[in-house]
């Protein structure tokens, strides 16, 4: 029996009774004495060696007060007894202040100091058994801070003192601090995007506990569960949109799911983004993607950067005005149906996309003078293009989505046919209208002030493309 542990047995409020044996500090044994000896006379090189063997000496033992602690019961037995109850052996000198106190620690409960504490001496003043605060949490919370893929600073560096209280606290958990409040004393520059975000995650405002584990994770950032589905449990509609997509965003599915775009405390832009939506689009659509069926989705940031005709959500950077950024039922993720073919049977719905900004009378009506610039006098030629029973032009035939080169996000040509061939529009704008060559019939202007008679005899009319089969639509924008 090691001399350390039976002073603390004494101190925990046992009636020890001695071995007729001790140990030197070879380890040989001794007999042990049978007659009351002097006060200085406990740790000896014969007798209880290890007692004062610390780096730091609890006070009665440096001046070899034994007896402020044990009483001796029989001389001849060496025996001995608590000076005091156990509850009030460490109380007579030492305050623990539990008057305010909502959660109390265990052992300060019954009493029982010297579960934690050296009563003889430590490597630290406060004489902590075991080499680190956490070697002596562990004997009782012996899941904390387990070796995983992120291990919380202070948990890595055995330091529990600095988030948790050992005795008493007015917190939860023994905390030292409440919520936020404590991860905030270390955590300085997320507290000052928390302060200064003009839109900030409403669990950052709360409890950290909520997304982070205080001790260790096997996720980055010391998250308790994977992004994505950590997000969903709060956002459980967009968790339905995902799951139940047929197009589906790739940066929703990799690694870092919602992180990939969002910040999880507070952002200086709309629904947490990291960045400017446009700018943060482009991380990915800064290159030409190809998508698993064989489709492109060309290069984005370079259309868009040498356009001088921008689609209105593009030039406000609102991608997400025409794209279900998270996933979605049509094709390349937009939040209506759009058509993808060059010709087509005209149907309202199919423009459904187009129609959410645009007045839909651009196609209905025959003739206008006011609903649209594209008209030979009252002549609406989107009614020309679109409204046909056979061969209706789709949007994308004429204007590019994002952006161009021509006023009016006009095209400059689009890919034709099953290997994209570059069809040219070439657009003219002329004052009060303008006129196109198009390889799909011959040349034609327009004027809204002056209409131009066109030819009336299918001879004058020139090639119009009425007889041309199409092939496979191009999926190049």
């Amino acid at each position: 029996m090691r001399a350390a542990w039976l002073w603390s047995g004494v101190l925990a409020g046992a009636v020890i009774g001695m071995a007729a044996w001790t140990q030197t500090q070879e380890g040989q044994p001794v007999a042990a004495p049978t007659t009351e000896i002097p006060r200085g006379g406990c740790v000896t090189a014969e007798c209880h060696p290890g007692v004062k063997n610390y780096p730091v000496l609890h006070a009665p033992i440096n001046v070899n007060a034994c007896d402020a602690c044990h009483t001796l019961s029989s001389a001849e037995k060496h025996t001995f007894t608590p000076t005091r109850p156990r509850e009030e052996q460490c109380l007579f000198c030492h305050t623990v202040d539990t008057s305010d106190a909502l959660v109390i620690h265990d052992p300060i409960v019954k009493g029982d100091c010297a579960s934690c504490h050296n009563p003889h001496g430590g490597t630290s003043p406060t004489m902590l058994r075991g080499g680190r605060y956490i070697d002596l949490c562990r004997s009782c919370h012996e899941g904390v801070a387990q070796a995983k893929a992120v291990v919380h600073g202070p948990a890595a560096a055995g330091a529990c003192g600095a988030c948790h209280e050992p005795h008493a606290s007015r917190n939860r958990m023994l905390l030292s601090e409440d919520g936020r409040e404590l991860c905030l004393r270390c955590h300085v520059n997320t507290g000052i995007t928390i302060d200064t975000g003009r839109n900030v995650h409403e669990p950052a405002l709360g409890d950290c506990l909520l997304c982070h584990d205080p001790h260790a994770s096997d996720y980055k950032a010391a998250l308790v569960r994977d992004p994505q589905h950590l997000c969903m449990e709060c956002h459980q509609d967009m968790a339905h949109l995902i799951e139940t997509a047929t197009t589906t965003h790739a940066a929703v599915t990799s690694e870092r799911s919602c992180l990939n775009c969002h910040t999880g405390h507070a952002s200086q832009h709309a629904s947490l983004l990291q960045k400017d939506m446009m700018q943060l689009c482009f991380e990915c659509h800064d290159r030409v993607i190809k998508l698993p069926d064989g489709t492109e989705i060309a290069n984005m940031k370079a259309i868009i950067e040498k356009g001088t005709s921008l689609h209105g959500p593009i030039a406000e950077h609102d991608c997400a005005s025409c794209h279900e950024i998270h996933g979605g039922g049509h094709r390349r993720l937009l939040t209506s149906e759009y058509p993808t073919e060059f010709y087509l049977p005209f149907a309202e719905s199919q423009y459904a996309l187009c129609f959410n900004c645009h007045d839909r009378q651009l196609v209905l009506l025959e003739k206008t003078d006011t609903v649209t610039g594209f008209r030979n006098g009252d002549q609406n030629l989107h009614f020309v293009h679109v409204n046909k029973d056979d061969k209706g032009r789709s949007c994308r035939v004429c204007h590019d989505a994002h952006a161009s080169s021509q006023a009016n996000h006009i095209r400059e040509s689009i890919p034709f046919g099953p290997k994209g061939w570059p069809l040219p529009i070439k657009y003219v704008s002329r004052g009060d209208g303008g006129g196109c060559a198009a390889g799909c019939h011959a040349a034609l202007d327009y004027s809204r002030t002056n209409p131009v008679v066109y030819p009336k005899t299918p001879e004058d009319r020139g090639w119009r493309g009425e007889e041309l089969v199409p092939g496979k639509r191009s999926d190049k924008p």
